[in-house]
């Protein structure tokens, strides 16, 4: 595909998923919203709203009536966007089968001179070496991991508690969980780090027989099947043999054993302690009876817990590729909506990946204006490209000749 074709065809491709969610609303001028912002963060690849009436706008366009009526639409307590967010949430949970793994962070949107907005809390601001404690927002975000490199939002949701609201973090964590639990019928397999291994949360999962491996820090105390009692870092230094393997394997030394919680002495739990190396301190994952499914050894929740690390790609990809922290509106609704809408930028991004995608894929990676470097991270490519490609004022000339 070649010439003009190519950017016509991304057009239809993006305005038709676009259009596709905005079918949920009767009203003509919210599903023009809908259309345009979604469109807009994509070719934009950036939330403040002037950017994204710049992308979606023709020569003779007034870019000032369309910022303005993006964000009455935006702050209209006259409509409910919610259809938004569940649209995301039953086409991700979807693409959840009984293998699929299910990742969930929490992240920041630091706002460190903000004084106005609505719902304000403190962070940590991560991008800091330091991590210093500032004005922002919570955010958590649970993906669907599909693929090699796809990650598709499940939910995206600023976190109440950290606005001084009357509710916990660990009951918004249990509520966002739970809702994708019985969005996805039980399937897939959530895949957590350290932080989430409270009792608050783990105990009451357990209760609803949620699939689950969570990396431990060691301090906590089970049992064994014996009725001794020790921490996690003890039973996984007793899995250690007697001396190492001369040869050693490649991906690590892995062992397991069971283990039973002193507050859920019913509930069969999987210990995993896999060493890098001789010398390293050990990977130690606590998996729930759920997680335990056949076929299921050792190694592979190893596998699924570095496959986790994605997550921080995802991050990456929403906060940096459409500047989420650089946002400029001040409502909390306005906050909750323009998180839904990124999240929809980013899943069809992600859609890339699938093979219905793949022509068009090899016809951006052979466009002849491209720069011939190599792809490493095939979503963050193919955004800035799609914004080359699309934008009605590119940076440079696209000379298809």
């Amino acid at each position: 595909m070649a010439g003009n074709g190519l950017p016509k065809e991304v057009r239809r491709r993006l305005y038709s998923f676009s259009r596709k969610v905005a079918s949920e609303f009767s009203d003509s001028r919210r599903r023009r919203f809908i259309e345009d912002m979604i469109a807009g963060l994509v070719i934009g690849g950036h939330v403040h709203l002037s950017k994204i009436a710049r992308a979606i706008s023709r020569g003779d366009t007034d870019i000032h009536g369309v910022e303005k009526r993006l964000s009455k639409h935006l702050a209209s307590e006259h409509w409910d966007m919610t259809p938004v967010a569940d649209r995301l949430l039953a086409e991700s949970a979807a693409m959840v089968d009984d293998d699929t793994i299910l990742v969930a962070d929490l992240t920041d949107m630091a706002k460190p001179y903000a004084r106005v907005l609505e719902g304000l809390g403190k962070v940590h601001d991560g991008s800091k070496p330091s991590k210093p404690i500032v004005s922002g927002y919570a955010v958590f975000e649970s993906y669907v991991r599909v693929g090699r490199w796809q990650l598709f939002p499940i939910i995206v949701e600023p976190m109440k508690a950290y606005t001084g609201a009357p509710i916990s973090e660990n009951s918004e964590l249990l509520q966002h969980v739970g809702q994708v639990h019985q969005a996805t019928g039980g399937r897939g397999t959530w895949v957590l780090d350290r932080g989430f291994d409270r009792d608050e949360l783990m105990l009451p999962w357990l209760k609803q027989k949620v699939a689950f491996v969570i990396r431990q820090r060691g301090d906590r105390h089970v049992y064994a099947a014996d009725g001794r009692k020790g921490s996690v870092a003890d039973w996984a230094a007793s899995l250690r043999p007697p001396a190492w393997p001369r040869h050693w394997p490649k991906g690590g030394y892995t062992a397991c054993r069971s283990v039973w919680l002193p507050e859920a002495p019913e509930q069969e739990l999987l210990l995993v302690a896999r060493w890098r190396n001789p010398g390293a301190e050990p990977l130690m994952l606590l998996v729930s009876p759920a997680g335990r499914r056949p076929g299921r050894r050792a190694e592979w929740f190893v596998k699924a817990y570095r496959q986790r690390w994605g997550v921080e790609d995802a991050t990456w990809g929403i906060k940096q590729r459409f500047h989420l922290e650089l946002f400029l509106v001040r409502s909390w609704m306005s906050i909750r909506r323009l998180l839904w809408l990124v999240a929809l930028a980013f899943s069809w991004l992600n859609l890339w990946g699938q093979d219905r995608f793949e022509r068009l894929t090899e016809s951006l990676l052979n466009h002849p204006w491209r720069l011939p470097k190599e792809v490493t991270y095939l979503f963050d490519w193919i955004a800035l490209q799609i914004g080359y490609l699309l934008h009605p004022r590119p940076r440079f000339a696209l000379d298809s000749s």
